[in-house]
This record gives C-alpha cells, structure tokens and sequence, in this order.
C-alpha cells in the first residue's frame, strides 16, 4: 500500500519512538505474539458547552454531528498520537489524513460512506460545503465507494443518533487496522442540567491508550470553554 502525498505522511524515526513508543509501537504489532491490540472505551462526554456554542448561531446544512466532527477532527491534527499509521511493516505520522463517515441509508445498501479531506486545513465553512454536499449525495446512494487504502488510513467518525449506548465495542479485522482510531457518537441525553453524549472509541494500543484519549478530550473540551471565541477558530486554517 502507497500512502498517497496529499495525507502528508511523515516516516517516524528513532527520535519520535523514543520513551514508550520504542516498545510499544513494535509490540502491538508483532505477528508472533497472539493478542488483539485494540482497546474499546466508551465515555459519556459532557457536551455542554459545546452546545450552547452550537446553539449560539445558524448556519445553512450545519448539524450538531458536523459541527462535532470538524471540532474533533482539529483536535486531533495535534495528537500525533491518533495519526500513526503501520504500513507495510513501516510506522508514519499522517499530518493530513481524511476521515470516513459512514452513512446510514436504509434499503439493501444499508450504509454508504463519504470521505472527507483537508478537514483540519480548512475553515468551517468550507469543511460544511463539502460535508453536506457528500452527506447529500451520500444519503441517494451517490458517490464514490470508499477505497480499502482509505479505510486503513482515515480517521474513521460516526454517528448512531437513536442509540444511547453505555458501551460499544466496535468490530476489527487485522488487515484493515493499521493504527487508526475509530469514534462513534451516541444520542445525547440531559442529566442534572449538563447534557451529554456516549462517545465510544477503538484505539490501537500501539500508539494510543486511555491516557492519551484523556488528553485528546481534555482538548476537544476546552475548544468550547469560552464560546464567543469559537468563531474566531473555526474561520482560521488550522494547518499543523
């Protein structure tokens, strides 16, 4: 597999894997040692303020799930973390690496997927030009099929509205997970005047583990601290 040049990848080298890195990156990934590398954790995020931050204006096809996703996706353009990638026996960092949304769609299809590129390059306007137009077309069974390189690469973001789960372990398959992270939203629900939303993910404990998804949320969170300034961050291009 070739990593195309438009995800940026970058070859880590000594320097990135010292500390944990140096063993861990190797370890998970050994062929000889019989294991499942993944971790499932499910956190019930409070998305309070990002809300209010939603709620606060209108903007034309923007939906509480986008408006997550391009907050996300900008904060993982700075967890390196979250953007390594194990191919052909070499480890990279993605500094531009697309995300898959899947889509449900009902019928003998049942889901569709779009791919969304440059998201955390991007302002927000722009990123909900291209989110609604594929979502759109997505939705009428249009559009290009996800490729099999794309899946192994992407930072893979869905959507289960209807479902408040209090945990989700999502389904892997050796060949396909090469160190990426999968998040899934739940529905969102009130409690003592905070609203939350189930948030499970699937980590690749080579590169990633609950301390540094505690960092990535820590983050995500402090985004819509104070919402007056989140206009400001989604109209900058937020290149890494």
């Amino acid at each position: 597999m070739l990593i195309p040049a438009k995800y940026e990848p970058q070859l880590i080298n000594a320097k990135t894997k010292q500390g944990w890195l140096e063993w861990s990156l190797d370890f998970f990934t050994d062929p000889n040692v019989l294991q499942v590398p993944y971790l499932d954790i499910t956190v019930q995020l409070d998305v309070t303020n990002a809300y209010t931050a939603y709620s606060a204006r209108k903007i034309p096809g923007e939906t509480f799930f986008a408006f997550l996703l391009w907050h996300l996706a900008s904060t993982l353009a700075a967890h390196p973390s979250f953007n390594m990638r194990f191919v052909e026996n070499q480890w990279y960092i993605l500094q531009n690496p697309p995300i898959v949304v899947p889509v449900a769609v009902g019928g003998k299809e049942r889901f569709w997927e779009v791919t969304l590129e440059n998201v955390s390059k991007i302002s927000y306007e722009e990123f909900l030009r291209q989110y609604r137009l594929k979502i759109d077309r997505a939705r009428n069974c249009q559009g290009s099929r996800i490729s099999f390189q794309d899946f192994c690469l992407a930072h893979f973001i869905g959507n289960l509205p209807n479902l408040q789960f209090t945990g989700l372990t999502l389904h892997w398959s050796s060949n396909q997970m090469l160190g990426q992270t999968f998040f899934y939203f739940g529905r969102r629900y009130e409690r003592e005047n905070c609203l939350f939303i189930p948030l499970a993910t699937k980590l690749h404990h080579s590169c990633a583990d609950p301390f540094v998804l505690d960092l990535l949320l820590r983050d995500f969170n402090k985004r819509f601290v104070n919402p007056s300034n989140i206009r400001a961050k989604q109209t900058n291009n937020l290149a890494h």
